[in-house]
């Protein structure tokens, strides 16, 4: 979790003591009790303002509770403050609520913390923020384990980007209430809906935007028969409570749904739904005054009536006339959506290295499950080394572990420390089964690699289901070794095979990971299953040649073609659209695309000969043309511009000529069109103008002649004589290349 936490109670607790400063308003300096989000004088926001108390010594020496070593602190509010940590044991992140000492005294407040963990523990869906842990300090302090959310929060995006589109208010808006019915279901109200509360991040592997919603800490569990709540006090933020919340009456789940509507408005407007000079007169609105429509605050926003009529419908000032639940609510806004079409936002990427790193759930519960197993076992265990003897002892704890290779996954591998241990070039039969906890089942799979190498990895498809393959391998780094990412893998979309060829990897171990996620064409949808329908996976090493490695599927990834040598290149599996798939996907290429960088000086002329398979045809397009297109395009982005006209080289060889363009290495894309089969093979070769400019063509010559293919060593000869007629090279190439 990033940002403060946000103090939403109001503590009996008195005012600061003789030995402890006294908290003052920033805005009109008036001295505060412990508890307010707004000053009751000026009214000036406090939220994220706490106590800057350091951490006392035995807890940045010790890990808290001996479990959490804590890393830095996120934020503080009234109550306590919140700290990224590590679990020890596990060497996983995690965020921690920590209750200052003095106010674990009071028993309602140590309630009211307590009951944050109760209730959030009983929820597990994906757009919540998991809870995981909790316990009780020597000084009495109380602190909470929960998920740790990278991103920032929605108050600071509105503050950074200005208010947003209906489409992408309204994607925001289904995260949030996909959570909330959950909670709702379970008896769990969570009073304070807000901005503040509200989590962004983008997942780096698949790019889906992703929001989840925290500080359930004022949520009142309601009990099966009901229980009238107290009114002496309320609890939450003005800008979005109720207006039953405000009169302190009995609220359930149709409170939420008001502060939901509240939120959406200010998402399209940028204003909160009411405002005034003070924290009452915004109070008074909500439960009193009309409720503004959109066009009425910003005319410019020009949402649609659907929206409008969702926004009035949830901030009804009477209950009955609202959305009877979150579903009712999230299905109005998904048919607005599908109208729409989804849009992307701009949330923080998480991490690859942080992803992996964050604690889980599942990682917590098995843990757990471990270590009372461990303890249960002990004493048997003991009797066990005593009956053997010292001998047997001996041996049990210095016997080396064999690990046995399987053909087939098995279950739970679902994290990199459970893959399915397999062999090299074997088939390796697994299944995408059920979700867990809303997530999709993820296989891991582990091999030692010999050497650096390069590689050819497959995954059959599955009917109706879209699998993606991603392979990792360690890293060392400033801070340790950590997973990175060598390869993802989906090219094809639903029920295709993927495949890559020429994947370099280096000598250690590697970690293949096989998930399903919407491929994307799709709209974003929850991970699919069909359980006991398998696929294929299998990772074989290549003979060693003059090859083509990837990844080299982007203009900065371009392999180098050297002049002195020819190369092979694989053919993958032809992606349609490729540079419009490209721009939705930025941040995982696809492989179907293969670049290639020349070097030569600028005045020399660049030629490179393209002998396509011998079955498919390719496309081939100069990277400057491809460059001036861009730049054109950025200069006018409203103009439509045709995409430059990439040349076709089927049945015989074709010369292509790179342009030079100024500060700009010259490339060349080849992709796969129609008709070709992935790992079809194709040859390259660079020639220019300069001294030994020909030897590529002379190898690529003796390539051909080696893979008894006469025919084509003769077309790219008449191809060369087109292209060198008049130059004094030419005897040598005709020498070179004739031939039966």
């Amino acid at each position: 979790m990033s940002g403060g936490i946000e103090d939403t109670y109001r503590p009996t607790t008195p005012k600061a003591d003789a030995g402890r400063p006294a908290r003052l308003c920033p805005a009109c300096a008036k001295e505060l009790d412990e508890g307010p989000n707004f000053c009751p004088a000026c009214g000036a926001d406090l939220r994220g303002g706490g106590r800057n108390d350091s951490l006392p010594r035995e807890m940045r020496d010790l890990p808290i509770d001996g479990r959490y070593r804590i890393i830095e602190k996120l934020g503080e509010g009234g109550m306590g403050a919140v700290y990224k940590v590590e679990h020890v044991r596990m060497g996983k992140i995690a965020a921690l609520k920590l209750m200052r000492p003095d106010f674990a005294s009071d028993k309602a407040l140590t309630a009211r913390f307590l009951q944050e963990a109760r209730a959030v523990a009983r929820l597990s869906h994906p757009n919540t923020v998991q809870v995981f842990d909790t316990g009780e300090l020597d000084d009495g302090s109380l602190y909470i384990a929960m998920e740790y959310v990278p991103g920032k929060d929605l108050a600071w995006h509105l503050k950074a980007n200005g208010p947003m589109a209906e489409e992408k208010a309204a994607g925001i808006g289904l995260q949030v209430l996909a959570s909330l019915a959950e909670a709702h279901e379970a008896g769990v109200v969570h009073r304070d809906i807000k901005p503040a509360n509200i989590m962004l991040l983008r997942r780096r592997k698949t790019g889906d935007d992703q929001v989840k919603l925290l500080d359930f800490g004022i949520a009142k569990l309601q009990e099966a028969e009901g229980r009238k709540s107290t009114t002496g006090d309320f609890v939450g933020t003005p800008a979005y409570m109720s207006p039953e919340q405000i009169r302190g009456e009995h609220i359930d789940a149709r409170s939420d749904l008001y502060s939901v509507g509240a939120l959406l408005f200010e998402l399209v407007t940028g204003r909160q739904l009411f405002v005034g000079p003070t924290p009452m007169s915004v109070i008074t609105q909500h439960a009193e005054g009309p409720v503004p429509r959109v066009a009425t605050v910003r005319p410019e926003a020009q949402v649609s009536p659907a929206f409008e009529a969702v926004l009035q419908k949830a901030l009804s000032k009477k209950v009955d006339e609202r959305f009877g639940d979150a579903e009712a609510m999230r299905a109005a806004l998904e048919g607005i959506r599908k109208e729409l079409g989804a849009a992307p936002n701009d949330f923080t990427p998480m991490p690859q290295e942080l992803a992996e790193k964050m604690l889980s759930r599942e990682d917590f519960d098995r843990f757990e499950t471990r270590l009372r197993l461990r303890r249960g076992l002990a004493p048997f265990i003991a009797l066990t080394l005593l009956a053997g003897g010292v001998a047997l002892a001996f041996k049990a704890f210095h016997t080396v572990t064999q690990v046995t290779v399987s053909s087939h996954e098995l279950e739970p591998n679902d994290d990199p420390g459970r893959a399915t241990p397999i062999a090299l070039a074997t088939d390796v039969t697994g299944a995408i089964n059920a979700r867990s906890g809303g997530e999709a089942d993820r296989d891991l799979y582990t091999l030692e690699l010999p050497r650096d190498q390069s590689y050819r990895a497959t995954v059959t498809g599955v009917p109706d289901l879209n699998v993606t393959l991603e392979v990792l391998q360690l890293e060392k780094t400033a801070e340790g070794e950590k997973l990175k990412r060598r390869l993802f893998l989906d090219d094809v979309g639903l029920g295709g095979d993927e495949r890559v060829d020429g994947l370099a990897l280096l000598a250690g171990r590697a970690w293949l990971r096989v998930e399903e996620k919407p491929f994307c064409t799709e709209p974003n949808r929850p991970p699919r299953e069909k359980s006991l329908v398998p696929y294929t996976l299998r990772l074989e090493p290549l003979a060693p040649c003059s090859c083509e490695t990837e990844p080299n599927d982007t203009e900065l990834t371009a392999q180098p073609l050297p002049l002195t040598r020819a190369l092979t290149g694989f053919a993958a599996a032809r992606v349609p659209e490729l540079d419009r798939l490209s721009g939705v996907r930025p941040d995982a290429p696809f492989s179907a695309a293969d670049w290639f960088r020349v070097d030569a000086p600028a005045q020399e002329t660049v030629t490179v000969a393209v002998v396509p398979p011998e079955r498919g045809s390719l496309l081939v397009l100069d990277g400057a043309a491809w460059e001036s297109w861009r730049q054109k395009k950025a200069a006018s982005p409203r103009s439509v511009l045709p995409l430059p006209e990439a040349v076709v080289v089927k049945g015989a060889p074709r010369l292509v000529e790179l342009k030079a363009l100024p500060g700009v290495p010259r490339r060349l894309r080849v992709l796969p069109d129609g008709d070709t089969l992935a790992g079809a093979t194709y040859q390259l070769a660079a020639m220019s103008s300069g001294d030994n400019g020909l030897a590529g063509l002379f190898d690529l010559a003796r390539m051909l002649s080696e893979q008894n293919r006469p025919e084509a060593r003769r077309q790219l000869l008449e191809a060369v004589e087109k292209e060198l007629a008049s130059s004094p090279e030419l005897p040598r190439v005709k020498e070179a290349l004739k031939g039966p």
